[in-house]
């Protein structure tokens, strides 16, 4: 029988402890162990990667497929590999390339702007002769609440608004159009499941996008048990329309507890749903909710993000009380392109620098913030705003930092496609250049959610060696989970990792918890 160190035993009742558990105590008390002692034919090197390959050979994840790499930056050495070649799904990972790529070839501090131009007159009684344009530069923060944190303040809207008083502008004798001309007008890559579509997470793409293409809706009880629910929409908006099926039930009685006199009242369950429909902007409430159940609020994503920008201007100004005589529209429906060059700009707003756009989109792995900057890098460099350019320029970039792309699939710019294709040698490369580059090294590490701390990885490993130290990317798809990045180990060692999970069928919450074994064990390792 083969020799069990202590280490070995601690590190087995550590897993058996965490599945257990679920996770949650163990995060919040256990940080491995340094080897304590170890075999004198075992090298730290050898545990670690016996170690390691004893947790991805978990009998639970035999039916999928791991890959994994690590490898010191100090050194160039790998301490761990297990399948790291393959070829596997990234899921959000993927932003890590759209990320490197977008701050290597736009640079930190490119901005974008988006215009309000007229090409018609201002008269002397406040009417402007001619139509107001919206011409966007594909900017993902053009109203996006994650740059506006003041929710009560003024909108980009509603400043306008207030630019076109100041103007002199009192009615609009034409329309407001929304102009998407910089990109090509396909709103989707390849590869998305088209169940994902109606929701936040699934926005259509346009070069003109206000409030991340997206609305809120918050239900909540009504009146009374059997009154319909009440709801909110955000922006209040006319350009989509409410089919509200939702009612208010009862709340749940339970039975009498021993020794109270009387039954205990429970909200109970909420059955919820709120979608919307595939062909449309028309959005459906379904089911019931307790009479005194908490606020239900579901993102969903608007057909048409171009149209959707220009008609919440038109309905702003109107709450400004200028008149816009025309209903919005968009560049597609006009029969010439618009003499641009012959614009008079009104308003404009611009975006925040590159730098804290990769750092919001890595943070809070925002799909959409990923496909503008890819479509935009796209444009910029290579003339055509399409997915199809965005690969070929992806591709040439990963080729000059010596990454294979005969190898790689690519279908956008977030990792939601199942079309896209990279392996966990891929990514580790790709962190190794980055950290090579230390003009951008900073802002890409810095874009990472921090576990234990903020971003997708705020709630994991907290209270562990692990809390404060990994800087990394996560990933899900349905049966999917990666997590790549950066960590120091107990020697201050920096290690570049990558661990992706493709084709299990057991909860997600499994694959986390594999993931952050090996990271605790990571974080602990010692040479010495």
């Amino acid at each position: 029988m083969a020799r069990v160190i202590p280490f070995q035993r601690a590190f087995f009742i550590a897993i058996v402890y965490f599945l257990f558990t679920g996770g949650s105590l163990y995060a919040q008390s256990l940080s491995l162990p340094a080897t304590p002692a170890l075999a004198r034919d075992q090298s730290p090197e050898a545990e670690l990667e016996r170690d390691l390959a004893g947790i991805f050979n978990d009998p639970r994840f035999s039916n999928a497929t791991w890959g994994v790499a690590v490898q010191s930056l100090a050194t160039g050495e790998y301490l761990f590999r297990m399948n790291d070649a393959k070829s596997l799904l990234p899921a959000s990972n993927f932003k890590l390339f759209t990320a490197a790529e977008a701050l290597s070839l736009l640079g930190t501090d490119f901005r974008y702007t988006t215009d309000l131009l007229t090409t018609g007159r201002i008269l002397s009684d406040g009417t402007l002769r001619g139509d107001l344009i919206i011409r966007g530069s594909g900017d993902p923060t053009f109203g996006s609440a994650l740059f506006s944190p003041d929710s009560m303040g003024p909108s980009i809207l509603d400043q306008w608004a207030d630019s076109l008083k100041r103007h002199g502008v009192r009615r609009i004798e034409g329309t407001v159009v929304g102009d998407d001309s910089y990109f090509t007008p396909d709103y989707y890559p390849v590869g998305w499941t088209v169940e994902d579509l109606p929701y936040y997470f699934a926005m259509p793409t346009s070069a003109l996008i206000y409030n991340e293409d997206q609305v809120s809706v918050t239900v909540t009880p009504g009146v009374g048990t059997g009154s319909a629910i009440e709801y909110e929409i955000n922006p209040n908006t006319d350009y989509v329309s409410i089919d509200n099926l939702g009612a208010t039930k009862a709340d749940s009685i339970r039975k009498k507890r021993r020794h109270q006199p009387d039954s205990v009242i429970a909200t109970g369950t909420s059955t919820i749903d709120i979608t919307r429909e595939m062909d449309g902007n028309e959005i459906t409430i379904k089911g019931e909710i307790p009479h005194h159940g908490t606020a239900i609020t579901q993102q969903l994503s608007i057909q048409d993000p171009t149209l959707f920008a220009a008609a919440l201007l038109t309905e702003t100004l109107g709450e400004h009380g200028i008149e816009v005589s025309g209903e919005a529209r968009t560049s597609r429906e006009s029969t010439k392109p618009y003499p641009f060059l012959k614009a008079r700009v009104l308003a404009s707003y611009t975006s925040p620098p590159l730098s804290e756009i990769v750092r919001a989109m890595d943070k809070e792995s925002d799909n959409l913030f990923a496909e503008e900057l890819f479509r935009t890098v796209a444009k910029e460099i290579g003339g055509k705003g399409d997915w199809i350019t965005g690969a070929v320029m992806m591709k040439r970039y990963l080729a000059s930092i010596e990454i294979d792309t005969s190898r790689i699939a690519i279908a956008d710019g977030s990792g939601l496609s199942r079309m896209d294709l990279v392996s966990a040698d891929d990514i580790v490369k790709l962190l190794r250049a980055m950290h090579d580059k230390p003009k951008l090294f900073d802002t890409f590490f810095a874009s990472l959610p921090i576990m234990g701390v903020d971003g997708t990885v705020a709630s994991r490993l907290k209270g562990t060696a692990a809390d404060g130290n990994v800087h990394a990317k996560t990933g899900f798809l349905t049966g999917d989970r990666s997590i790549s990045g950066y960590l120091t180990t107990r020697d201050g060692e920096l290690l570049a990792f990558s661990i992706i999970g493709n084709n299990f069928t057991v909860p997600v919450r499994e694959a986390n918890n594999i993931q952050d074994l090996a990271l605790l064990r990571l974080v602990n390792f010692s040479r010495k």
